[in-house]
């Protein structure tokens, strides 16, 4: 069986396909994001891949692969520092 997710770094931002003229997208640290994780979702006849955005305990937002035309990677030590920032920010 694959892995619907095989890279195990913290996802710091992704670009999504939002069929508009402006850019969309999310990014840990900005506008209230605190986390993006990759998750799966049952399909008609196998898991899909989807990704979650969260603001604290409220998920925000959820998108497909087929949605997303960007996924980027940091470390957590990044993820931290970019949270901190955000607070600080309040």
């Amino acid at each position: 069986m694959n892995d619907l997710h095989p890279v195990k770094q913290p996802i710091v931002a992704i670009d999504i396909d939002g069929n508009t003229a402006e850019f969309a997208g999310y990014d840990v640290g900005r506008s209230g994001v605190t986390r993006i994780e990759a998750c799966s979702k049952a399909g008609l006849h196998c898991d899909i891949p989807y990704i979650r955005v969260w603001e604290g305990d409220l998920c925000r937002a959820e998108f497909c692969q087929h949605n997303i035309v960007g996924v980027y990677f940091t470390t957590e030590a990044d993820i931290q520092e970019r949270l901190a920032k955000q607070d600080q920010s309040k």
